[in-house]
């Protein structure tokens, strides 16, 4: 049995394999591995001719998966799923840190790699546990402190990210998601091995600064958000089994700390130096 160890956003997590030459351990991943972990969540690979077939109740029917009620846990099965679970590619069960996943053989047949293992562990819901979200975002590093770019797909996280690296020389932690943590009452940013199409996957905590919320502009302007605002332009960003009243219970809460104690600011900006310069003098007051 293959097994390795990672850390990230609190989360400590055992992969375990029967074949090491199944697992592919992609370049994501490397900057969160370690040699040990103390409590962690347990995920063991299996390849099967035929997935099992669940039992219990059905939670949630989606295009990409189902997730059902087992005696123990929850059963969560991913891939094209339309017609019902049979046509699916992984099934993972979920029972506190103990979880198996079964990989269909026919879809696997040159092993695994960790996109794979990303999408079986149910990670959104891993760093609830330890107080974290998932965040679509940007994150930069601006002198020891942690700024966060948020929006929807397209409108120029990646970019401003880029532009602070070129103007200010800023260095880009996550491009595409991040997580927002409490740590000891203080609200922080960590770096996860997520790194959607850019290369940037960094493991590295620090406190945050401002969550920025861009839009595109002709002219550039920014503004400080509060309140119902705030809250809404971030829970946008936050990754959560929205079928799960305790997970959502977490994530709004961690919202309402991060609306109280951190800066959130509604930036709309042309993609050059005009956006840094306006966000460079709000952070500055």
């Amino acid at each position: 049995m293959m097994e390795k160890y990672y850390q990230f956003a609190g989360v400590e997590l055992e992969v375990c394999i029967r074949k090491e030459q199944m697992y592919r351990e992609e370049r994501q991943m490397g900057p969160f591995r370690v040699e040990s972990v103390q409590n962690p969540h347990r995920f063991t690979f299996e390849t099967v001719e035929n997935l099992p077939k669940p039992e219990g109740s059905e939670l949630v029917s989606d295009p990409s998966f189902r997730v059902y009620q087992q005696k123990e846990g929850t059963v969560r099965f991913i891939g094209p799923v339309q017609t019902g679970w049979e046509t699916a590619h992984i099934r993972a069960e979920h029972r506190g840190n103990q979880h198996i996943v079964h990989l269909k053989a026919s879809q696997f047949p040159n092993g695994i790699g960790m996109k794979t293992v990303l999408s079986a562990i149910e990670a959104e819901h891993l760093v609830l546990l330890q107080d974290g979200v998932i965040f679509h975002s940007s994150y930069i590093d601006i002198g020891g402190m942690a700024v966060v770019f948020t929006a929807p797909s397209e409108t120029g996280k990646s970019t401003q990210a880029e532009l602070w690296k070129q103007y200010r020389g800023a260095e880009i932690i996550n491009g595409d998601r991040s997580a927002i943590r409490m740590i000891d009452g203080e609200i922080y940013a960590s770096g996860i091995p997520f790194s959607g199409s850019s290369h940037y996957c960094e493991n590295r905590t620090l406190p945050l600064a401002a969550v920025v919320y861009l839009q595109q502009a002709p002219v550039t302007s920014i503004r400080q958000l509060q309140g119902a605002q705030a809250f809404r332009r971030i829970w946008e960003g936050c990754s959560v089994n929205t079928w799960d009243r305790e997970d959502v219970q977490r994530a709004s809460s961690l919202v309402e700390q991060v609306v109280c104690q951190v800066s959130v600011y509604l930036l709309s900006c042309t993609p050059d130096e005009s956006a840094v310069l306006a966000l460079e003098r709000m952070l500055k007051e």
